[in-house]
């Protein structure tokens, strides 16, 4: 029932792509972007165009060039009608109200006469037959939000008791919403009921981005109380007064691109823009590489998965300049749920802006620098070395299945983990290529590249791993596979002797050794070649932690390890339930133990909650549940990682200073003195 819902949802928006525009405004308060993004003369800026009003009003601060992109064809021919209105060298200031502020259709269809030829033929074509329909039955009517301002607002203002002739009469009264504070109750009510099923398709939103508190009534309250009971609502919310007042009725309360002050530096810089019929990514890898200064992104992330977040910022950073600002919005307070974001010093700006953000659109307000090192490129596919025969998987398979009823008696962890590995070595990768499914959005919170990067893989067998980042191994000094099952190692080094190039195969070092050990720091010290401080910036468990005795005190050693800008991940496999106290964590509970898998909910919260609890470490949890053989199996990402900044030039520094370098410089200016 809920995915035919979801389908549905997505085909009506679909649908509406196809025959108009969605946006007839934008969503978002430009006052907000100019207070953050700070334009100069210098930048290039790019943006996501919707309606295209506020990149015209980024225009007027005269930025060096604006590229914009839409995947809706009709949100660009809306665009272009406006620009090639202002490179009309007969537009007057008069007909550029009377447009797009009165509305009037007569001075809509004289500027179109003049420059239509200047459209490009599908623009032409469209707006041929639609622009006296628009502008004579009023351009505040149109686009599917338009449609849902002209039936849906009346018939909730008339259903809740609200007069807004009345209201704008008294002046937009603080003291008369006050008084009337009944009416946004109602309309919270009836909002509840409307949004999710009915009005969301109309107004763009997709249903990843509907989480669980667009159903209750206080989540629209609260927005609403936020809009409506503002002192300066009928001052300077040109926004919602756009739809009630059924457009601008002066230039008292309209948009910057609609006052006679803005209109000359408007034309001006009517030259500086370029538009593209692609999304975000393709518009990133057709352009100049590292041209962008700027970049807006409005919330679309919301309802992409990971891997495709991860695709399109690689994209982002190569078209962008090292520490170029990126503003982005979204429907929810935090982006947890999507592991690439963990590569990023992500600010949240949402307490800062959301009160001053007159419209109250998405709760979530970010910003960040594009940092200089890269972000991990991870290269799905297996190498050809971890590639098996059907038989091969079928034997490994039965040999996994059948190990409970053929195995020995061992005692020590080192020997069970042989006894039940050592037979599945040869076809190990390419059985649980299906099962190990949240490998590759681990590696997606890997964190960026930098020259001399560090990696420690506790529990990493074959390696599997390292052939997801194959095409950046030159960037390392030292990878470290750690694990206690000699027979998977070897299997690991011969993979890797067959993939990469000898020097490549230099900075592998497969050890075997239990992170436990009381000398592993010691140990790993000499096989990497670093100081015994350095650490290493990634550590990773890969569906490893689950089968380590002492994995508490794992967590601890990992943790002991970090280098100063390092981080701590962990993919395994979940319990369905948060609390994990259901039947179906029982059931999957006791099948993977025989395997000697323990899971359970206590893992998740000891490393959120307690190995790496304290500011100094960002953590964040992204849980799924992906099939295997028709059954839905739960698995969990981690990220723990150290504090960093990204500075506006691009560099990443640490935001805690690391003290124990300046008590070891200590102790041997110390020893100097004594030996002195």
């Amino acid at each position: 029932m809920g995915s035919a819902i979801v389908k549905k949802s997505f085909n009506m928006i679909d649908a509406i792509c196809n025959r108009t525009y969605i946006y007839n405004i934008c969503w978002e308060d430009p006052a907000v972007d100019h207070q953050i993004l700070k334009i100069t003369p210098d930048d290039v800026i790019f943006r996501i165009c919707s309606a295209g009003d506020i990149v015209l009003d980024y225009a007027i601060e005269g930025p060096s060039k604006i590229v914009v992109c839409d995947m809706n064809q009709h949100q660009l021919w809306l665009f272009e009608l406006k620009i090639c209105m202002l490179r009309d060298p007969k537009l007057t200031y008069e007909e550029w109200w009377g447009i797009w502020g009165s509305s009037d259709v007569s001075i809509a269809l004289d500027v179109w006469k003049r420059m239509r030829h200047t459209m490009s033929a599908g623009g032409r074509q469209w707006w041929d037959g639609r622009i006296e329909r628009v502008f004579r039955q009023g351009f505040v009517t149109t686009g599917s939000t338009g449609f849902f301002s002209k039936f849906l607002i009346p018939f909730i203002m008339y259903s809740v008791g609200f007069d807004f002739k009345e209201w704008a009469e008294k002046g937009f009264s603080h003291e008369y919403m006050q008084a009337n504070h009944v009416i946004i109750e109602r309309a919270a009510w009836y909002m509840r009921r409307l949004f999710p099923t009915f009005i969301a398709p109309f107004a763009g939103v997709p249903p990843n981005q509907i989480g669980p508190e667009f159903y209750t009534v206080e989540f629209y309250e609260t927005i609403l109380r936020e809009i409506f009971m503002d002192p300066d609502f009928g001052s300077t919310n040109y926004f919602y007064r756009f739809y009630l007042d059924r457009g601008y009725k002066d230039q008292s309360c309209c948009p910057r691109t609609l006052q006679e002050e803005h209109f000359d530096a408007l034309r001006k810089n009517a030259s500086c823009f370029e538009w593209h019929h692609a999304s975000v990514q393709a518009t990133m890898e057709r352009v100049k590489p590292h041209s962008f200064t700027k970049l807006v992104l409005l919330d679309h992330m919301d309802w992409m998965p990971n891997g495709m977040v991860h695709d399109e910022w690689i994209a982002l950073q190569r078209a962008t300049v090292p520490g170029a600002k990126i503003l982005w919005r979204s429907a929810f307070t935090q982006m947890g749920d999507k592991t690439f974001f963990n590569n990023l010093d992500v600010n949240d700006l949402s307490p800062q802006w959301y009160s001053k953000d007159r419209v109250k659109m998405y709760p979530g307000t970010f910003l960040s620098y594009m940092p200089r090192d890269t972000f991990p490129f991870i290269d799905p596919e297996p190498s050809a070395c971890q590639r098996a025969s059907f038989a091969r998987k079928v034997i490994t398979t039965a040999k996994m299945i059948l190990h409970p009823l053929t195995a020995g008696r061992v005692s020590a962890h080192g020997d069970k983990m042989s006894s039940f590995y050592a037979s599945q070595a040869k076809g190990y990768d390419a059985v649980r290529e299906n099962m190990l499914v949240a490998r590759p959005d681990m590696i997606s919170a890997f964190g960026p590249i930098r020259q001399g990067h560090t990696w420690l893989d506790i529990g990493g067998g074959t390696g599997r791993n390292v052939h997801f980042l194959r095409a950046q191994l030159d960037s390392f000094k030292t990878i470290i596979v750690l694990d206690i099952c000699p027979e998977l190692l070897e299997i690991g080094k011969e993979s890797a002797r067959q993939s990469f190039t000898l020097e490549q195969c230099k900075k592998i070092h497969w050890v075997c050794l239990d992170v436990n050990d009381p000398n592993v720091r010691e140990e790993l010290a000499k096989i990497a070649g670093n100081n015994i401080n350095r650490g290493f910036d990634t550590i990773t468990f890969s569906y490893s932690l689950s089968m380590i005795p002492e994995w508490e005190k794992a967590l601890y050693s990992a943790k002991s390890l970090m280098s100063n800008q390092g981080r701590v991940l962990v993919a395994d496999f979940d319990t369905y339930t948060e609390s994990g106290n259901s039947f179906k964590d029982f059931m999957i509970r006791t099948w993977y133990k025989q395997d000697g898998v323990r899971i359970d909910a206590k893992s998740r919260d000891t490393i959120l909650n307690t190995v790496f609890a304290g500011d100094n470490y960002t953590n964040t949890c992204m849980r799924m549940q992906k099939k295997l053989a028709g059954v839905q199996i739960p698995h969990y990402v981690t990220c723990c990682k150290k504090g960093t900044i990204t500075t506006p030039d691009g560099f990443r520094r640490p935001s805690v200073p690391d003290l124990t370098k300046y008590a070891a410089a200590s102790a041997i200016e110390e020893e100097k003195k004594e030996a002195a």
